[in-house]
């Protein structure tokens, strides 16, 4: 067994069945691991298998085997069975998970301490190959934490892998957060100096790439970074993207000789890729964030690589309240309470397709990411549990129809996963005070909020006076509840939605239905809500706070939306997925049995029986005309 691993049992067996949830296989001697997610082949050699217990156990850490092929490795949802042609030796361990308690770093906040740190994130990596793409490969970055020096532990230090590529950038924090995903993914050493423009250098390669001064860098760095990882998903062993290949050989690679080079070669190859070539095919980059770089921010780098999310200096417009909506729509209609009208800051365009918003002020069409929420990420239960426990909350008579609405969704679920659901009506100060602390996975409140909190059967309850949030994620379906949310995640929650600003009762309604139904499908708290506030008018006084990225069905398969429009040879459908949790994997599409890889966006013209056979047996949603349905909707409209 490999060092921090235990062993506990040896024997002869010809087949061993281990119940799990995540398993990867790697040959003994090798760095590289290998996702295992259909019947694999194993030729003769010495192994090492991992998995993740599917449910809890008296064991901690992640079950080992090591075994001497040839075998064969079977794994289904919730277990793999390992088989031999004869009786084999195997021996049974226990160790810790290699992506996790491997100590902090500690970092000055200064731009060679962070420097440092973002050096050592590349020790998440399980390769340095072109799997490195696929998010199995991609282990969580070790945490960081602010202090007078700076100190990397041993075992982090030891697993930095050596690529001989550099990242020599400006003596700034600004240049070295902006760096910091390209250096990160590529591996490379980042050496703050005395310089204006950054500079891309692996010298036994020849490599050096010079970058334009910031801003200009931004754009830079994020497309460097969108290059490389596409062409390493094109050209990696597993779950390769072969199809994206153009049959006239563009991009000009060969999988089998780019996979035998150094990172710092590899490197050096794909800068030889003409822009041309690749331009047309590049997926959608999934999230950028909007940063500023501050030491209480500096802790945040590791979550926002763990995402591979592109970083941008914080950068935007103000909007006033009369720029998001028109106002005259108030007293005709009946209205979730009355708030402050705010401003607001719109970010400017970046590369991802959701953005974060991790400085001062109030972002539109962009979440309100802070380092709690963060922190509080790393605590969340995300996956494993027997069943999700749900509290809808009516403090309101009249919003009736939506309590009734919302707890049939969250009911009935999307994938099968039992889902506990507790309806509370009329709640006091101290009720719902209860319903926030207690260990509930997501809490939908439907009612009023005021200047001063949320209202109660007897008052209203600010919740910043609650003694610990024990719920992640939450909707205040309220009018003005965006402090209240921001609160919230304070006190220990990690990403919810709220309102800005009045919402109309049957608006408020409708999105809370939809969002309901697309947190119960698997997707991201910011992606729900874009998707939920198209069913109105007002979509856009609905945000989100704290981590979007964060999912109330985190080990769900991956949601697919799709596009509906009329064509003149029927219905053209296109559908993609673009989710943070595994950006490099591949995805199956509804209707057919291919796949293609996140972020890349596949099209299909279908005759009206086609639309209907493809959306009967599935269960997605689908923006029509601006609008969002679902595909039992369509199909319904067909009929």
């Amino acid at each position: 067994m490999p060092a921090g691993v235990e062993p506990r049992c040896a024997g002869t067996t010809e087949r061993l069945v281990v119940p799990c949830d995540d398993v990867s296989v790697s040959a003994i001697g090798f760095t590289a691991r290998y996702p295992v997610d259909a019947a694999t082949e194993l030729p003769e050699g010495e192994y090492l298998l991992r998995c993740r217990p599917d449910a809890p156990s008296t064991v901690d850490g992640t079950a080992c085997v090591r075994f001497t092929g040839p075998a064969t490795v079977e794994p289904t949802d919730s277990e793999v069975a390992v088989s031999f042609s004869d009786s084999t030796t195997v021996t049974l361990g226990v160790g810790w998970d290699s992506d996790a308690d491997r100590g902090s770093i500690t970092v000055a906040p200064t731009p060679d301490g962070v420097a440092t740190a973002v050096t050592a994130m590349a020790s998440a990596h399980h390769t340095t190959a072109p799997a490195r793409s696929h998010p199995s490969f991609r282990a969580a970055p070790p945490s960081i934490e602010v202090g007078d020096e700076t100190t990397v532990p041993d075992r982090i230090e030891s697993e930095i892998p050596e690529t001989g590529i550099e990242f020599r950038v400006p003596r700034s924090l600004d240049a070295v957060f902006v760096a910091a995903p390209l250096a990160y993914y590529l591996g490379a050493e980042v050496i703050p100096e005395d310089r204006e423009r950054p500079l891309l250098a692996a010298p036994s390669a020849g490599v050096r790439r010079e970058f334009g001064g910031l801003p200009d860098f931004q754009g830079e760095c994020a497309d460097m970074l969108r290059r490389t990882f596409f062409l390493d998903c094109l050209t990696r062993r597993v779950s390769p993207e072969r199809d994206l290949l153009d049959p006239d050989g563009s991009p000009s690679l060969d999988p089998e000789s780019v996979r035998s080079l150094s990172p710092a070669d590899r490197l050096a190859r794909y800068l030889e890729v003409p822009d041309e070539e690749l331009s047309s095919s590049l997926p959608d980059w999934h999230l950028s964030t909007y940063a500023a770089p501050e030491p209480d921010r500096v802790p945040c780098l590791p979550h926002l690589l763990d995402r591979l999310s592109l970083i941008y200096l914080p950068a935007a417009s103000e909007l006033e309240a009369t720029d998001l909506l028109d106002e005259t729509l108030t007293d005709a209609y009946l209205t979730r309470g009355h708030c402050a009208r705010s401003t607001v800051l719109k970010p400017e365009p970046g590369a991802g397709r959701v953005s974060a918003w991790l400085a001062p002020g109030t972002p539109i069409d962009a979440f309100k990411a802070s380092a709690r929420a963060y922190e509080n990420r790393s605590r969340a239960r995300t996956g494993g549990a027997d069943e999700l426990r749900v509290a809808v909350v009516l403090n309101e008579a009249e919003m009736r129809d939506e309590r009734a609405t919302v707890a049939d969704v969250y009911d009935e679920g999307a994938t099968g996963l039992p889902i506990d659901v507790t309806v509370h009506e009329e709640l006091t100060r101290s009720e719902l005070a209860g319903v926030f602390e207690t260990e509930h996975d997501f809490v939908h409140y439907i009612g009023h909020c005021e200047d001063d909190g949320l209202r109660c059967a007897d008052g209203t309850l600010d919740v910043a006076d609650l003694d610990a949030v024990r719920t992640p994620t939450f909707f205040l379906n309220a009018c003005g509840s965006y402090e209240q949310g921001l609160e919230l995640i304070d006190n220990g929650a990690v990403a919810g939605a709220a309102t800005l600003k009045t919402v109309l009762d049957r608006q408020a309604a409708t999105v809370g239905t939809a969002f309901a139904r697309l947190l119960t499908h698997g997707f991201s708290i910011q992606r729900a809500l874009d998707l939920a506030r198209r069913r109105i008018m007002m979509g856009k006084d609905y945000a989100t706070v704290g981590d979007g990225t964060f999912a109330l069905l985190p080990g769900q398969r991956q949601p697919v939306v799709a596009r509906l429009e009329t064509a003149d040879e029927g219905y053209r459908l296109s559908c993609d997925v673009l989710t943070v949790r595994s950006n490099g994997a591949r995805y199956a599409l509804p209707f057919d049995d291919g796949a293609t890889l996140n972020g890349t966006r596949t099209e299909r013209v279908l005759s009206e029986g086609e639309l209907r056979e493809a959306l009967a047996d599935a269960s997605l949603p689908v923006v029509h005309e601006g609008d969002l349905k679902w595909s039992d909707e369509i199909v319904e409209c067909l009929e």
